[in-house]
């Protein structure tokens, strides 16, 4: 799964996607770094308007369109498992219309209850594959998870999908008629798996420290 991740250079990552901002959006909340991205917290993703792509704000946790009507508890869908995508309904249809890119520069993963900052040896952007969803005023999204590579495999039997940065473009295209062909297992590449602070645990602390490796 993915529990929380991190998305430190907010304004490299806009460039990085090439994504306009909203121009409705608090700035505060666009370019403040994030080291500990939590469910229901507001994380930026990418999608398409009008042939652009723009970089929201969405709460991370997929509710579906009843989930704020009255008297409604809808789950915690903070990760889609690929291999679930067409058996449940509000997948298979956010996979057809809906989909979108998170932004992040790594996770975490906890080992016997020892946390693990999981990343790119250079720190630099990259994208998981997201599917969002609208709920009334309410936008959320979710992460798409699958089998883990022979990294993540000695930590978790699941791990978020990072999509390769020539298969963003066509993710986010609408036509784009068999989206789950770009859901392969990441390979390694340069990533590698840090310990870090258990400081991290705590989704309220949100700083340089919750990735500061321990050696």
């Amino acid at each position: 799964m993915c529990g929380r991740y991190t998305v430190t250079s907010p304004a490299d990552a806009a460039r990085e996607l090439e994504a306009a901002i909203d121009p409705a959006a608090p700035q505060s909340e666009w370019w403040k770094a994030r080291f500990n991205v939590a469910p229901t917290q507001p994380a930026p993703v990418v999608i398409v308007k009008a042939n652009t792509r723009v970089l929201e704000l969405m709460r991370w946790g997929l509710v579906p369109f009843w989930g704020t009507k009255p008297g409604a508890r809808s789950p915690l869908m903070i990760n889609a498992r690929v291999e679930s995508l067409n058996a449940k309904a509000i997948f298979r249809d956010a996979l057809e219309r809906k989909r979108c890119l998170v932004p992040a520069d790594g996770f975490f993963e906890w080992a016997n209850k020892t946390p693990l900052y999981i990343h790119p040896r250079d720190r630099r952007v990259v994208a998981f594959a997201g599917l969002w969803a609208r709920a009334g005023e309410l936008h959320s999204f979710t992460i798409i998870t699958g089998k883990p590579n022979a990294l993540v495999a000695p930590i978790h039997d699941r791990m978020p999908i990072v999509l390769e940065k020539s298969a963003w473009a066509a993710w986010l295209d609408p036509a784009n008629a068999d989206p789950k062909a770009l859901l392969g297992i990441p390979a390694v590449g340069d990533w590698i798996a840090e310990q870090v602070s258990t400081r991290v645990n705590k989704h309220a602390n949100d700083d340089a420290e919750c990735i500061a490796p321990i050696t």
